[in-house]
C-alpha cells in the first residue's frame, strides 16, 4: 500500500482515482479549516485542521473503491441558544467509482449486493483528474446535521414575562 501525504495548501488535488483505487493507495493529511470556504457561514472560528485519509482499493466484484475517513472538530454557533460549540466530525465513508454517469444508474450492481446481504456504498462519477479537497469538503458538510445545536444547552432562552407586547402598544403611548 502506497501512502502520500497532501500538501496543506488552498489548490486542488487532482488525482487519477481509478489508478488510486487499481494501486490500492493511500492519501493523507490534514485539511485547514480555512480552506473549507463552503463551510465559512456556518463556523464561528475558522482556525484549526482536520485529519483525512483517503483510501483507494477494488473490492471482491472488482470494482473501484475509495474509503474516506475524516475526523476533528469545527467551531460552529448553536442555533439554538446561539452560544459557540464544538461539532465533532467523524466521516467513515465508502464509495463506489464509476466511468459515467449512466453507470450510476445501473441497479443490477445494488439488486445484487442486496441478495448477497451486502451494503450498497453510494456511486460517484471518478476521472483522472478529480478533485480529492471538492470530495473531502463535500463529505464533511454532508456529515453536518440540519440544524447545530447542544445536545444540552446551558443557557434557556428567555421566558416570557406573561405581558403581551403588541407594535400597536407604542402607539397607544404615544395617544395619551
Amino acid at each position: 500500500m502506497n501512502t502520500e501525504t497532501t500538501p496543506n495548501t488552498t489548490q486542488h488535488w487532482p488525482h487519477d482515482v481509478f489508478a488510486l483505487a487499481k494501486h490500492n493507495e493511500t492519501l493523507e493529511g490534514e485539511l485547514r479549516i480555512a480552506d473549507l470556504t463552503r463551510l465559512h457561514p456556518e463556523l464561528s472560528q475558522k482556525t484549526g485542521a482536520l485529519t483525512y485519509r483517503v483510501t483507494g482499493f477494488t473490492n471482491d466484484a472488482q470494482h473501484p473503491m475509495l474509503h474516506i475517513i475524516i475526523n476533528g472538530e469545527l467551531h460552529m454557533v448553536c442555533q439554538r441558544c446561539l452560544e459557540e460549540m464544538t461539532q465533532t466530525i467523524d466521516v467513515d465513508n465508502l464509495l463506489h467509482l464509476v466511468h459515467s454517469e449512466a453507470e450510476l444508474d445501473n441497479e443490477e450492481d445494488e439488486i445484487n449486493a442486496i441478495l448477497a446481504g451486502d451494503e450498497f456504498p453510494e456511486k460517484i462519477v471518478g476521472s483522472q483528474s478529480f478533485d480529492i479537497f471538492a470530495l473531502l469538503e463535500d463529505e464533511v458538510i454532508l456529515s453536518l446535521p440540519h440544524s447545530v445545536t447542544h445536545t444540552v444547552c446551558d443557557k434557556a432562552l428567555p421566558t416570557s414575562s406573561g405581558e403581551k407586547i403588541t407594535p400597536f402598544s407604542v402607539l397607544s403611548k404615544l395617544k395619551s
